[in-house]
């Protein structure tokens, strides 16, 4: 279970839940040794009577003990605030068990500045002008649908929000049709999303029951965006001029490496310029051509890589860069490496470019790359491809070991059992080169399967049983 290996790894001695969790909560503190008395619950101490047998979160503060014992100690100095590990966050665990990420005080409040900076950039131009104008009259609101246990959530509305004095309402649930309802009424100004959602917002059949045109900026992050998908929610809620722009991020920068200004044009594709004083090197993967698997074969091809660029790991340098992983130095030694200048280089991941204005562009994660005889193909560029179907709800594409080779296999949820695994298998056929066709076969599920962020958990689908007669 996800919290007793997150409990244990972090050595946690206080466990604070939802009621709704408190069962949960309370056996697997059990199962960790963590006493009883030490599962607090998030209730107003109003209603502590319903709780009789648990602590309500404010009993930290009821007695002296305790408060001399949760007392943070005070950070007097640059080096003390680099040293201090603030934050916890646990990797999203797509691949492997989750990490915990030390984030310290000097990390969190890095790129707290950095994307406010960011946001705070308006075009001198009459409607950038008239944009500030309308957000200085009514003041910024934010609708939270994220996780904040999620550090895209606890970023934006934990750190941001307060410190432009935004105002959030926060769902304790996302719900489609609650989250348009009160993008509507509460007048939301800022909307951070993933692609799951908004994905649902362009295949919504009535999205004229809605008026978003109070939203002045779109953030998309925690996976790739169809740019199909961006345009169709901003052609369909958004004002004129107002577009949904994506944005790279990962756990271990402690939210945001790059984005957009809200007035920034762009393509669709990129993730934006750098954040304020960050570096990004571009580094070649030996053995490795990834321009070759973009642009050989039939030339199907939509996005091929522009010609001349480096493509490689994105490896990013920074003040949001993690301290490391918690008591694990050694996958801290292969993710954080020293130049000769003694700068630290975080090893994304990421197989990316960056083009001749200075945006960044992912192509798909390093190990979730597919090979297929020798080339590279992307399982986020055949999944935002069957994503553009109107029979298909939900997506996702593995690679699957068939005889001594590795083919793309997609899984898909379909809208209704009209959409056939032929119809899917011709899509990919009629967009992509040979060796990018779903010759490991289409398999029909009920529901991808995501982190709370939206994160697709590939090794459940690797693990997952299907029909010898998958491949066709």
């Amino acid at each position: 279970m996800q919290l007793e290996h997150q409990l244990r790894d972090s050595n946690a001695r206080v466990l604070l839940t939802h009621p709704a969790g408190a069962a949960v909560a309370a056996r697997v503190a059990e199962r960790c040794g963590l006493p009883a008395d030490r599962v607090y619950l998030f209730v107003d101490p109003r209603d502590r009577e319903t709780y009789v047998a648990a602590r309500a979160w404010t009993d930290f503060w009821s007695r002296p003990e305790e408060v001399a014992e949760w007392t943070w100690r005070p950070i007097t100095s640059v080096a003390e605030a680099q040293d201090t590990t603030a934050i916890l966050n646990y990797s999203s665990g797509t691949t492997g068990p989750p990490k915990g990420v030390e984030i310290s005080h000097y990390n969190a409040v890095a790129n707290s500045v950095q994307l406010v900076h960011k946001r705070g950039l308006v075009a001198d131009t009459p409607a950038g002008r008239a944009r500030k104008a309308r957000l200085d009259a009514s003041g910024e609101r934010w609708l939270c649908a994220l996780p904040m246990y999620h550090a895209y959530g606890q970023t934006y509305f934990c750190l941001n929000a307060p410190r432009i004095g935004a105002k959030v309402y926060i769902m304790a649930k996302y719900d489609l049709a609650r989250f348009l309802l009160y993008l509507d009424t509460y007048r939301i100004t800022f909307l951070s999303a993933v692609p799951v959602i908004l994905n649902m917002l362009a295949k919504h059949p009535r999205p004229g029951d809605f008026n978003l045109r109070s939203i002045e900026s779109v953030t998309s992050g925690s996976a790739p965006l169809n740019p199909a998908t961006g345009a169709a929610v901003a052609r369909m809620y958004l004002r004129p001029g107002v577009t949904v722009k994506q944005g790279l991020g990962m756990t271990e920068c402690t939210c945001s490496l790059s984005g957009f200004a809200a007035d920034d044009a762009d393509d669709g594709r990129s993730v934006g310029w750098l954040n304020a004083n960050c570096q990004v090197r571009v580094v070649p993967v030996e053995g490795e051509d990834f321009t070759a698997s973009s642009s050989s074969g039939e030339g199907k091809d939509k996005d091929d890589i522009p010609a001349g660029v480096v493509v490689g790991e994105l490896w990013i340098a920074g003040p949001n860069v993690m301290k490391g992983y918690y008591r694990q130095p050694g996958k801290t030694g292969e993710t954080i490496v020293h130049d000769v200048q003694g700068t630290r280089w975080l090893r994304t991941g990421d197989i990316g470019y960056v083009d001749g204005r200075g945006r960044i562009y992912v192509v798909d994660r390093m190990k979730e790359l597919i090979k297929v005889k020798g080339l590279q193909v992307s399982p986020a560029e055949l999944e935002l491809a069957l994503l553009e179907h109107a029979g298909v709800a939900d997506a996702a594409v593995v690679g699957a070991k068939i005889g001594d080779g590795e083919y793309p296999r997609a899984f898909v949820v379909r809208k209704s059992d009209a959409v056939t695994a032929q119809e899917i298998q011709d899509l990919i056929a009629s967009k992509f080169a040979r060796h990018k066709w779903l010759t490991g076969g289409v398999v029909f599920i009920d529901a991808i399967p995501r982190t709370g962020s939206g994160k697709i958990i590939r090794r459940a689908l690797h693990e997952k049983r299907v029909p010898s007669s998958t491949k066709l």
